[in-house]
């Protein structure tokens, strides 16, 4: 099973700010699913990004580039 790679920055407390901040406009986020599923992880990081909100944007922006894992880490499986 592939896991979410985060990069080492991402804190629990952005996963779960994250999280109510979708829940704010009434989306549901499954954090450990977001953890494992990298797929759900992108479809959440962009029904966030196009939500129209400026700090949920954000937040998804920061959740996508943590997603991306850095050259050193790619290399290194």
């Amino acid at each position: 099973m592939n896991c979410l790679q985060l990069s080492p920055d991402t804190t629990l407390v952005d996963l779960v700010a994250f999280k109510w901040l979708m829940a704010g406009r009434g989306w549901w986020v499954d954090l450990p699913r977001l953890e494992r599923d990298p797929a759900y992880a992108l479809i959440c990081a962009q029904r966030g990004a196009d939500s129209g909100l400026a700090l949920l944007r954000q937040r998804s922006a920061q959740l996508q580039v943590a997603m991306t894992p850095s050259p050193q880490y790619v290399h290194e499986h």
